[in-house]
């Protein structure tokens, strides 16, 4: 059996998925946030080189095996995290869509990347003023944008690796060139798009 870390270059770097800038960057222009929940993770330990807390859930057999090797996945993260204190992490091995015993509105950051459907099912664990950070490539931004509990704070756009947020002039993302049609995932159908959006629920919901 192949070593997390091993499975972590093979299936995350090798595949150009960490998006270590994006973290960084993200972790730099919104420190509040420190406690993380991210579903659909797969392998994606990421986050933790930059958020002590993270939990993770996936019901994906590499992933549960990958976070069984606990020992493994503590160096990986100790050999890259940004921050002094130990890592703390938790897998959860069961579908995201499902009740997560988990409190509602006890994170600062949701993360939804790599797996469907993750903004309506788990955007309730977000503390008012808690951020979600989505693409669309499963339409999870789009789900995003029609939730009247989440508002659009910002868009990431990245060139060669290089990633910046954008929080002013954001009239025309995530809004349908053609109102009605059905929703093209990946932004071709929108005014504008971006690479990646930043939601933030609001302080007092409006239902």
């Amino acid at each position: 059996m192949l070593k997390s870390a091993d499975l972590y270059q093979s299936y995350v770097v090798g595949h150009q998925l960490e998006r270590t800038g994006l973290f960084a960057l993200l972790r730099e222009t919104w420190p509040a946030a420190h406690t993380v929940l991210y579903p659909g993770c797969f392998l994606h330990v990421t986050p933790s080189f930059f958020y002590q807390h993270v939990v993770y859930v996936d019901r994906n057999e590499l992933a549960r095996d990958f976070f069984a090797d606990v020992e493994g996945v503590r160096r990986l993260i100790s050999a890259r995290r940004q921050y002094r204190q130990d890592a703390h992490v938790r897998f959860l091995e069961q579908d995201y869509t499902t009740p997560l015993p988990l409190p509602e509105a006890s994170f600062d950051l949701l993360l939804a990347l790599y797996a469907g459907g993750i903004s309506r099912a788990c955007h309730k664990y977000l503390k008012p003023g808690g951020l979600l950070l989505t693409n669309d490539h499963h339409g999870d931004a789009a789900e995003a944008a029609s939730e009247k509990t989440l508002e659009l704070v910002a868009v990431v756009t990245e060139r060669r690796g290089h990633f910046e947020f954008r929080t002013e002039d954001l009239s025309g993302f995530l809004v349908p060139k053609e109102p009605g049609r059905p929703h093209s995932r990946g932004g071709s159908g929108y005014v504008r798009s971006a690479d990646a959006y930043l939601f933030r629920r609001k302080r007092t919901d409006s239902r």
